[in-house]
Formats: structure tokens, sequence, C-alpha cells
């Protein structure tokens, strides 16, 4: 299906400080400087958290350099590309540098997706094929995406109302997805509503205020209710598997001697709630920015995944889900779309 749904989760965060590595103005020289700044910029965190520094930063560094190896590894396309450090760094130094600390699912999904551009590829719209958005060059805004119909690099093109969706880049408007209509013509179709309740299933799914419980649509939970996945939650959307059962809560905090602050500062003690799609590590990244493409992934699912693996920006462990791409549901930075 075609429909774009960025996710409202949360990943992880890195940033950009005096005293940095190298690199100058273009950014860090190497990937071990970008993974320096990565951990200084989450471990701003420590001092609050009651952790040391130096746990912190051996724990996030050695996250972002797994994060390194995982997107640059063949097949992929990806390789480290300086001049889009910034982005991601000013992000992270932004969510994690607060006084108060709050990473929601729509700081998460902003840090998954400049952090994700730190690693990009040389692919050309309409020309070569993809995988993910981060294999393809051009713009790091989102506009150029992995078409999953086609898979091919395409700037993507909103597609409204029910016209037909099976151009390479076409991604249909919110609350409606690209399928096959009755005369076999891929067109935009409506998505499904929890009111009145419609059905569901992998290809069909819900409008932006439900989500597919066994085969239904289903309002989205409030805050303090039971979750299995950030797409179950409204208001942003964000299944928070810390301090017990996950429940929909609007992002993560870090408290002196709480989970998160164990789990993000050091990898101890995270969660494994069910729908977290991390494993250990992060505070709760946006799991995949929207499935986008021709006919492409639902995306409306994404799901804000919390303890990834990954780290911060939805790379791996630091203070994001790791899971998908790297957030609330998922992992790091997520790479469908």
């Amino acid at each position: 299906m075609k429909t774009l749904k960025f996710l409202g989760a949360a990943v992880l965060s890195l940033l950009m400080f005096a005293g940095c590595k190298g690199g100058g103005s273009g950014g860090p020289a190497t990937t071990a400087d970008f993974c320096t700044q990565y951990a200084d910029a989450v471990c701003q965190i420590a001092t609050a958290c009651g952790i040391t520094m130096t746990t912190c930063t051996a724990y996030q560094q050695s996250q972002c350099e797994a994060l390194a190896t995982t997107s640059t590894a063949a097949p992929s396309k990806r390789v480290f590309t300086p001049a889009n450090t910034g982005d991601c760094i000013s992000k992270l130094n932004a969510a994690y540098g607060a006084s108060a600390p709050l990473i929601t699912p729509a700081v998460q999904a902003g840090i998954d997706l400049a952090c994700g551009y730190v690693f990009q590829g040389k692919g050309v719209v309409d020309t070569d094929t993809c995988t993910t958005q981060f294999d393809c060059a051009g713009a790091t805004n989102g506009t150029v995406i992995c078409d999953q119909a086609h898979h091919l690099c395409a700037t993507s093109k909103t597609i409204s109302g029910t016209s037909q969706c099976n151009d390479n880049g076409a991604v249909c408007a919110t609350n409606s997805y690209c399928a096959a209509n009755s005369s076999g013509i891929s067109s935009c179709m409506p998505a499904g509503t929890s009111s009145p309740p419609s059905s569901c299933s992998a290809t069909v799914p819900c409008d932006s205020n439900s989500f597919c419980a066994n085969g239904s649509c289903m309002a989205l939970l409030v805050a303090g209710t039971p979750c299995v996945a950030s797409s179950e939650c409204a208001s942003g959307g964000f299944c928070d598997p810390y301090g017990g059962s996950a429940t929909c809560d609007d992002g993560i905090r870090f408290a002196k001697g709480s989970q998160q602050c164990t789990c993000v500062a050091s990898g101890l003690n995270c969660p494994t709630a069910p729908g977290s799609g991390g494993q250990s590590g992060g505070a709760a990244g946006s799991s995949g920015a929207a499935g986008n493409g021709a006919a492409g992934s639902a995306g409306a699912a994404g799901g804000a995944g919390a303890a990834g693996g990954a780290g911060a920006a939805g790379v791996s462990g630091s203070a994001g889900a790791a899971g998908g791409h790297a957030g609330t549901g998922g992992g790091a930075v997520s790479d469908n779309g």
C-alpha cells in the first residue's frame, strides 16, 4: 500500500559539543569521530541519571559503531556522509541537552530521519534500486523515498482522492492506501475506520485515528492504557515499556535510578515489552518513518517501539528504541521507507 504516515515515535540523540573531534564545518571526518560526538550528546543525561560519563559514553559509542557497521555492510549501498552529520548532532543536542529531556515520538522521528542520513547512499531517483530511503541520494528531508512497489529511488508525490498510484514515488494521502481497484488498476483507497468498525489486515490498514486488532479497526488508546505497540496509542503514539507493564504515554523521561536511565546510559535493565521492537538500550525511537512507495508498505503501523537496541537517532542503543528504524516502535531509524 502506499500510505504516507509518519509515526510519532521516539529514538535517540547525538550532539555537537565544544571540544569534539575534528571534521571542521563539514562535520566529523570519520565514523569514529562521529560516534564520539554521538555518545557525548546522548550522555548529557548521565549526571542526572547518576551514571558516570565514562560508563555512558563507552556504551553509547559501541552502539553507534555497531549501527555504522550494520548500515554500511553489504549489500547496503550506504556510506558514511560527513556533510549530513550536523543536523543529526544538532537534533540530539537539542533533545538530550534540555534541562528536563522528554523524548516524544515526534522528537524521535526527527532524530531518526536526520541521523539515518549520516549513512546515505548515492542512488539516483527513477534509476537505482533501493531497500530504504537512505540508499538514495538527494534531499535529506524525507521527500526522496524508496518506492517499495518498484524498489526504486523516487521523489515522493502525494496522491489525493481515488487517483491512480502506480507511478514510481506515488504516495496516497493520509488515511488512504494504494491497492488494485475493481478494474485491477492501482488506486488510492480509503483506509479502515473504527467508527463504524472496518475490517483490516496486513494489506488493508486503518486510518490515523485507529489501529488494527484481530482483523478490525479499533479506536486509538488514551494515555495510561495498556498497549502492545506504539501504533495503538493516541496523541503521537508511544507504548512505554519502562517501569513494568507497557502503557500509552507521551514519551521518555529520565530520573536518577530509573529504568530509562540504566537502559539508555549503560545498556542495563532494559525492558523487553512485546512490540518494543528493540533490544537493549534505547529510549524510544520511532520505528519506520512511513512506509512509502508506490503500492508500498502500509506505513501506518510504524509503531513506537521502545527499548531499541540501536540507540540514538534510531541508531543503536542510545536513547531510542532499536528494533526497527530505531525508535519507539521499532529500532533505530526505520529503513522501510
